[in-house]
């Protein structure tokens, strides 16, 4: 008989999320922790990881008062735990790719540390080359492209796609004709966390509200541009120190050095390898689409940006988990 609910874990470089679904994948929980493989790499043991996951765990059993025997005895996992520093290391598919073979490439591992139970662990997506520079590769953000597929299919039908994933590493992928066939890889937000957590840009940089000035972010890649990453990003420090502009205008000056490479990144593979590519969709909250959308203004490939919107509530890592299950059980 089945149970009632089944767990899944998104667990990333500096975050994980566990997800409480029931049958028909209707989140009935949700809950965040600043844990992932980054601690892992660290401390030099997954432990730290396996216990916030716990940690996790526990607390959705506590604030749901969900029994242990409702629950499905696999736990289904993607991310960073497929990595070296997660819970058991996988090997990444290699694309193109499809729905079914993500299916049957599903890993069941048997945790023994902590939770003494099978992961069902889904695999991340890598494109290959003799070349290192054009290597990229993706954990994580695979099954919420899988959840998004059948949403771009119907709001832009027949289109190229270049769809952009933000998030510690931001992740952009090209789908065409319903696959996964090309990836852009950048480091965004552990650069951004780095820089807020270790130097002395931390103030600005801890600014609070959601608050994005446009004209800012697009100041910060002219100079970046101008004068290079390590003299843009000082001006930021020097607008502080001279109090110069808001908070909000400081972080978003911010923002746009960081950033501000990416729209080049973008248009050197759409110029060569991502022809005829010219929306591109944000699968973010509403901070980060103003952020790409302002970024990608003026783009010499990219005409058009639009948006699938991603909350605490809306997951499309748990419409790409129903897929593939379905897929999986031929349903």
């Amino acid at each position: 008989m089945e149970k009632e609910f089944l767990v899944y874990y998104d667990s990333g470089t500096s975050n994980s999320r566990i997800y409480l679904l029931d049958r028909d994948f209707r989140v009935r929980y949700t809950e965040k922790k600043a844990v992932g493989s980054k601690d892992s790499s660290i401390a030099g043991d997954n432990l730290v990881l396996l216990r916030g996951l716990k940690e996790l765990y526990d607390g959705m059993l506590s604030a749901t008062g969900v029994d242990e025997g409702q629950i499905e005895e696999g736990i289904y996992a993607s991310g960073m735990v497929t990595s070296p520093y997660g819970l058991k290391e996988i090997p990444h598919l290699v694309i193109p790719t499809t729905v079914e073979r993500f299916a049957q490439s599903v890993y069941r591992f048997r945790e023994e540390k902590v939770f003494h139970r099978d992961f069902y662990l889904i695999p991340g997506l890598k494109t290959t080359g003799e070349d290192i520079t054009h290597v990229n590769n993706m954990r994580g953000e695979e099954i919420e492209i899988i959840g998004t597929l059948d949403t771009l299919q119907e709001r832009y039908p027949g289109r190229t796609i270049a769809l952009i994933l933000p998030g510690s590493h931001t992740h952009t992928a090209l789908i065409r004709d319903q696959q996964v066939q090309g990836i852009l890889s950048s480091m965004t937000g552990e650069l951004f966390h780095a820089l807020k957590t270790a130097t002395i840009l931390s103030p600005i940089l801890s600014a609070e509200g959601d608050e994005l000035d446009r004209e800012m972010v697009q100041e910060g890649v002219r100079n970046l541009e101008t004068y290079g990453f390590n003299r843009a990003i000082y001006i930021c420090h020097a607008m502080r120190l001279f109090n110069q502009g808001t908070p909000a205008q400081r972080k978003s000056y911010a923002e746009g050095v960081m950033n501000g490479g990416f729209p080049k990144a973008l248009s050197w593979y759409c110029e060569r390898d991502w022809k005829g590519c010219d929306l591109a969709v944000v699968v973010s909250n509403a901070y980060m689409y103003a952020l790409y959308s302002t970024l990608l203004e003026d783009h010499p490939y990219i005409k058009e940006v639009g948006w699938l919107p991603i909350s605490k509530e809306k997951s499309y890592a748990t419409e790409g988990l129903k897929k593939i299950l379905s897929c999986e059980k031929g349903v």
